[in-house]
């Protein structure tokens, strides 16, 4: 099972808020954390999805930027009420898990795929919900 160290997610380069003494106090002593115990962080779900894309492998990646973009479709078909938005977050969602194959950051691409399917799911659910749901979707592909 692969684990992490401050180290690992510090060459990720996370934004300013992370410093390497912000992701030291996180990982309470520790000297590693296993890819759910990242994910389990007490961060938002947005900052927990960017680490989790960049340490999952690029093939875990790519098939769960093309799941948040079928999840996507999905809540835009299910918004009859607003066309214009379903389409273009339908449209949005998919360029997203195109982005994620040829893309140079599949993890960038992958994230936005959550984003777009996250946002096209605030008619049935909160944002927050369905990117921890989401969230919870990588993990379990991960494994595999």
């Amino acid at each position: 099972m692969n684990t992490f160290t401050v180290q690992d997610i510090m060459n990720k380069e996370p934004c300013p808020d992370y410093t390497e003494e912000v992701v030291t106090e996180l990982w309470k002593d520790k000297k590693s954390l296993t890819f759910k115990e990242v994910c389990d962080l007490d961060i938002s779900v947005e900052d927990r999805i960017w680490i989790a894309v960049r340490l999952a492998s690029r093939d875990t990646v790519v098939s769960w930027a093309n799941y948040c973009a079928d999840e996507a479709k999905k809540h835009a078909a299910a918004a009859n009420a607003a066309p214009f938005a379903a389409h273009r977050t339908t449209l949005y969602a998919a360029r997203a898990a195109i982005a994620a194959y040829w893309a140079a950051d599949a993890a960038a691409a992958a994230y936005w795929a959550a984003t777009y399917a996250a946002n096209a799911a605030d008619w049935s659910k909160t944002r927050n919900e369905e990117l921890e749901r989401l969230l919870t979707k990588l993990v379990e592909m991960n494994k595999s």
